[in-house]
């Protein structure tokens, strides 16, 4: 038997059990339960419903003083909605206002203006904002922070 015959069996015997496993894949596959699709179908639209019923909670415009290089004074003046996680979740986050300020201020104080003046600097701003608030309060609530009004002096 000559090389090219060991090469061409070896081949032949990769195809065959190539061939066998996606047999007994496919077999168990349709032995497989079907999910049901109605029940999905039913449980995603709830969750839409749910999550398109959840409205953010305002906050006050605030003024924050910015660290500048210069002598010339600096500052944030934003606005806020935060968005819950969940509509029962809207009376703590009005009665944590003071929680978010201060953790504005803690944040914002230690960028720049030029930091902020940026998408990059708001979405970092954003995102220290919803970690530092959740982990101050224990759990999450905060989903999301709409700036409605962000403007650096």
């Amino acid at each position: 038997m000559g090389s090219f015959q060991k090469i061409l069996l070896i081949i032949n015997l990769v195809v065959v059990l190539a061939g066998a496993g996606l047999v007994y894949y496919s077999h168990n596959m349709i032995k497989a339960e079907a999910t049901d699709q109605a029940a999905e179908v039913e449980n995603l639209k709830n969750s839409a419903m749910e999550q398109a019923q959840v409205q953010a909670v305002p906050m006050k415009k605030f003024v924050v003083n910015l660290h500048s290089r210069g002598t010339r004074l600096r500052f944030l003046d934003v606005e806020m909605n935060i968005l819950p996680f969940h509509n029962d979740q809207k009376e703590l986050i009005k009665a944590s206002e003071y929680i978010f300020k201060d953790t504005l201020i803690e944040i914002a104080s230690h960028l720049t203006p030029e930091e902020l003046d940026t998408l990059s600097g708001k979405i970092l701003l954003e995102n220290k904002i919803k970690k530092q608030v959740n982990a101050k309060l224990g759990q999450p609530v905060v989903k999301q922070i709409y700036f409605s009004g962000f403007v650096v002096q």
